[in-house]
């Protein structure tokens, strides 16, 4: 799930931590467990042995990252830059998502696009709610979906200078969210935790084992589930990874008979419309997961085979649902498949 869609609140997991079957030996550790409210969404925080940190703590750098990269705080360094056609940034958060989200953007030939807000307010999934734009000029739009400005290191200042064309704006709701899953991660890891799963509106990153000695277990849900009545598609083990999962079948709306997806298209300009449903992504990291996640989406599914087949040093594995001639299939990556069990 992305964060900050707040027409969309509560934020729905199309995932949750399963319940692990009774440990094999009588050892067990303490689990802490610190949860809260964050980024339009909730957040669970878990790790074994004594306490190390306090939930005041966990809210405070989450709070750091808002103020960075949220579109709705005000002041945001993400509204200032997207307010401003040249405007010296020299937050931290915001260039290392800046930079990795055009590394990926590269790497997908630009099925992940940052720079797809004009698109993403256009049909209704921006600040301003969920409704489709009257009157929208696609071609218009599209011609500020780019990296096409300046970068200007700015050395005094230790920062950069963006220049760009009026109109021009960035999105990083389907990689922020990854991002500040890592910096909680990394935070419990200087902390000394060991042991640990850090969720934040269904994205997570685990390293170690549960309480009972056990891998982390996390639950895939099936498209047609809804939060008030889940059912799981498939379970999957998390040995020191992290996972995300973006659908087309939660965050939409309908007008007019037809039913618009959140995840837009930025070679077409318009929701994605295919037969993918759901695409669960694991990585080391919980920004890479988040980012790509959202690029499969806009690829498909044999699209993204063949990204997975030309890239295998990206270590990336894909669980994805979708839709063969009216039935629901799926399809598992093969270094996913001794680590998921379908249901």
């Amino acid at each position: 799930m992305k964060y900050y869609h707040l027409f969309f609140l509560p934020a729905f997991l199309l995932f949750s931590a399963c319940d692990n079957p009774p440990a094999k030996t009588t050892e067990t550790q303490e689990i802490q467990v610190i949860r809260g409210e964050a980024q339009g969404t909730t957040y669970s925080v878990k790790y074994t042995g004594e306490p190390l940190i306090e939930k005041n703590q966990i809210d405070s750098l989450l709070d750091q990252i808002d103020r960075s990269l949220s579109a709705w705080v005000e002041n945001s360094v993400l509204n200032e830059f997207n307010r401003i056609d040249s405007v010296l940034v020299k937050d931290d958060h915001f260039l290392k998502v800046f930079y990795r989200g055009k590394e990926i953007h590269d790497l997908t030939q630009g099925a992940f696009q940052p720079m797809i807000m004009p698109l993403v307010k256009a049909w209704g999934f921006g600040p301003e709610g969920g409704t489709l734009k009257e009157g929208i000029n696609l071609d218009s739009l599209q011609a500020l979906v780019n990296f096409d400005f300046k970068m200007i290191p700015e050395e005094e200042a230790d920062g950069i200078i963006f220049v760009k064309d009026e109109g021009q704006q960035l999105d990083v709701n389907a990689i922020a969210q990854g991002y500040s899953v890592d910096i909680v991660s990394e935070f419990l890891e200087r902390k000394g935790a060991e042991n640990y799963m850090v969720e934040i509106g269904g994205e997570l990153r685990a390293r170690g084992k549960n309480e009972n000695g056990e891998f982390w277990r996390i639950g895939v849900d099936k498209p047609s589930s809804t939060p008030e009545n889940r059912t799981l598609e498939a379970i999957v083990t998390l040995k020191n990874a992290s996972l995300a999962t973006s659908g087309s079948y939660r965050k939409f709306y309908e007008k007019n008979g037809r039913k618009y997806s959140h995840t837009i298209d930025p070679e077409t300009g318009e929701p994605v419309n295919h037969n993918l449903l759901s695409t669960t992504v694991l990585a080391s990291n919980c920004t890479n997961a988040d980012a790509f996640a959202t690029a499969f989406m806009v690829m498909g599914v044999e699209k993204t085979k063949t990204f997975l087949s030309a890239h295998p040093d990206l270590n990336l594995e894909v669980f994805l649902i979708f839709d063969e001639n009216g039935t629901v299939s799926t399809y598992t990556s093969e270094g996913l498949k001794e680590e998921i069990e379908n249901l």
